[in-house]
């Protein structure tokens, strides 16, 4: 399966047309067939387009755009399905706010290449920050089946911004037979690389799966991000024994590799890490979490 992620560095916010077309033009020039977008993408584009006003600082912002946030994700899903079946593309669109029954959550979503909706994952960790905004925190992980032109089937999950720093997310999606683990972040710009190896790509090496790890390059109200995007597969079978199968600097639009599930098939019989575990220990934590097919409640 060939897979991108994008960072948003060098797209046009000004508009919906200008941002679908610039967004068209690198899906067209990187030919994937799994594009992942990162995390704040649904609201840096309403900053951009004007549909909201920034407040003062990026906490007043992220506040503003939670509190009047239904009528904006019905186009910004609207726009990305159908995207995804222009292309004909599996396309995680990064993230938005949701409010269901008065709460608040930091939600992710993955459309099919028919433009469907094939998995809704609400953030489960959240941070300081965003206990201060009274978001709730997702309590169900979700993975759902992506079909690669190999032919492979890949079971995938979605890592929302701050799960990426939590290892049982990883543990738990992979004790549950995931192949693949697709995260939308955003990390402050600045000398971030190693805190970026303690999230992802730590979680692959631990637990065998592939992840794509798209980061949010770009200014919110005054708050810089910039981390690099990346695709990591286990380091037996990246160049160099890196773990990295590409990886971009923060502003680089667009990275794209494939994924080889027969590669990572033979590292997982030669290398049996998950057969060590004491799934016992993890019985409960398992217990919680739904298989349905989608992230729906």
């Amino acid at each position: 399966m060939r897979a991108a992620a994008f960072s948003l560095a060098g797209i046009n916010l000004n508009t919906l047309t200008e941002y679908r077309a610039d967004l068209t033009r690198l899906i067209e020039s990187s030919r994937p067939e799994l594009a992942v977008l990162p995390a704040y993408s649904a609201l840096a584009l309403g900053l951009g387009t004007g549909a909201f006003v920034p407040g003062p600082d990026f906490p007043a912002t992220f506040y503003i755009f939670s509190a009047d946030i239904q009528g904006w994700n019905d186009i910004f899903l609207e726009l990305h399905g159908g995207l995804a079946r222009e292309q004909r593309i599996s396309l995680a669109a990064g993230s938005t706010i949701e409010l269901d029954k008065g709460r608040y959550y930091h939600t992710a979503y993955c459309f099919d290449p028919a433009g469907e909706l094939c998995c809704r994952q609400r953030q489960t960790h959240l941070t300081r920050a965003e206990r201060d905004y009274d978001f709730d925190r997702g309590e169900e992980l979700f993975l759902f089946d992506l079909e690669g032109a190999d032919g492979n089937i890949y079971k995938t999950g979605l890592v929302v911004g701050n799960d990426a720093r939590h290892p049982e997310v990883g543990r738990i999606m992979a004790c549950r037979g995931a192949d693949l683990l697709l995260h939308s972040g955003a990390l402050k710009a600045g000398p971030n690389c190693w805190r970026q190896a303690a999230g992802m790509w730590s979680q692959v090496q631990q637990n065998q799966f592939f992840a794509v790890e798209a980061q949010f390059c770009g200014n919110i109200a005054g708050e810089e991000f910039g981390a690099g995007s990346a695709l990591i597969a286990p380091c037996e079978i990246t160049p160099e024994s890196s773990g990295y199968l590409a990886r971009g600097y923060p502003e680089t639009p667009v990275i794209s590799a494939r994924f080889a599930q027969g590669d990572r098939r033979q590292i997982k019989q030669k290398y049996p890490i998950l057969d060590l575990l004491n799934r016992e220990a993890y019985a409960g934590l398992l217990h919680l979490y739904s298989d349905r097919e989608k992230g729906e409640e």
